[in-house]
């Protein structure tokens, strides 16, 4: 069954971005810097009721260039509420993010475009599957965005569909939540956008990441790896190559609970 899920996903991402190798579409490269620093831990050592919180930032090159730290891209904290339905199966909401992006820099004409800021209500559904040793999460997201909320016509509203399966393979153990193991991480998402006064780049973006950790304290972990992403422009012809270095840092406090060592990140 999961193997079937991998090659459909895969298969889709594959159908739905054939189209980009026709001669009218135009590739827009951009490097980029992404981190990202996520905490979370129960609210006491009985219930299922977790909290979370997480902070994105994010650099880019400017013109071509392959400095990705030459200009910034986003800064984003969302605070989060999260139940444990099961062993395996979380669910947790934002009732609000608050997202600052500046457009990316590929090209001269987009230094004229404005940052934008930006409120985002998400609901995400966690699911963790093991085979042996392979440590696998399907995570689907819900997202409700006000974009634009300074602009003097007013915020645009559209409501954008996320899915994510993640892979994660321990190196020197047997098991993820070992203290000390060293892991290969890798997914890939696919998002979908749509709404009243959203465009037609409906499939707007891919993701790709692939990348080395290393758990320790039992309750953090450090990934460093290589994200590859394609954006579709509203116009549905340029399309944004961003690829570049990305560092995560999770301090999941919950893992210290050896009874709830499935419920971490």
């Amino acid at each position: 069954m999961m193997i079937r899920k991998i090659f459909l996903l895969v298969g889709l991402t594959l159908v739905a971005f054939s189209s980009y190798g026709q001669d009218e579409r135009e590739f827009l490269d951009n490097r980029i810097l992404y981190t990202k620093y996520y905490i979370a831990d129960f609210f006491n050592d009985t219930t299922k009721w977790a909290w979370e919180a997480d902070v994105v930032y994010r650099r880019q090159s400017e013109l071509g260039q392959s400095d990705f730290w030459s200009e910034p891209l986003r800064i984003s904290i969302r605070p989060w509420i999260a139940y444990q339905f099961t062993k395996l199966t979380r669910v947790s909401l934002n009732p609000i993010g608050m997202f600052y992006s500046a457009p990316r820099f590929p090209q001269e004409s987009d230094l004229d475009r404005p940052f934008e800021r930006e409120l985002r209500t998400t609901l995400q559904i966690n699911n963790y599957v093991y085979y042996g040793r392979f440590n696998f999460t399907h995570r689907l997201r819900f997202e409700s965005r006000w974009r634009g909320i300074d602009n003097e016509e007013g915020a645009t509203h559209n409501w954008r569909v996320r899915y994510r399966m993640r892979t994660r393979i321990p190196l020197n153990t047997d098991y993820f939540y070992t203290n000390n193991t060293y892991y290969i991480s890798q997914y890939s998402e696919i998002h979908v956008e749509f709404g009243r006064d959203y465009g037609t780049n409906y499939f707007s973006q891919n993701r790709n990441y692939i990348g080395l950790g290393y758990r320790f304290w039992e309750w953090t972990r450090l990934e460093l790896g290589y994200i590859y992403q394609l954006n579709t422009r509203g116009n549905n012809r340029q399309i944004d190559v961003s690829r570049g270095p990305m560092f995560y840092l999770f301090i999941d406090i919950l893992s210290k609970n050896k009874r709830r060592y499935n419920y971490s990140f």
